[in-house]
């Protein structure tokens, strides 16, 4: 699932009941923004990933970043296309 806090902290977190932003340092309350689960950041840590929401970018930009989770990350955040 995807989840955002109030501090613009977006997590891909494989958690189903994510109440706290992942985000280190971060204590914020977190609510679903997408069900949808991008299972390739669980390669990088399994339990998931947090970005900042001005550094999604980054997502898209990364040339050793899989098509197919670009494709994932612009459906949910489509200013990214």
């Amino acid at each position: 699932m995807i989840y955002e806090c109030q501090q613009g902290h977006i997590c891909f977190s494989s958690n189903g009941d994510l109440n706290t932003c992942a985000m280190t340092g971060c204590t914020k309350s977190t609510i679903v923004i997408s069900p949808i689960d991008i299972k390739w950041f669980y390669k990088i840590s399994k339990e998931g990933l947090c970005i900042d929401r001005k550094d999604l970018h980054k997502i898209i930009e990364d040339p050793n970043m899989p098509k197919d989770v670009k494709k994932q990350i612009t459906k949910i955040f489509p200013h990214l296309s």
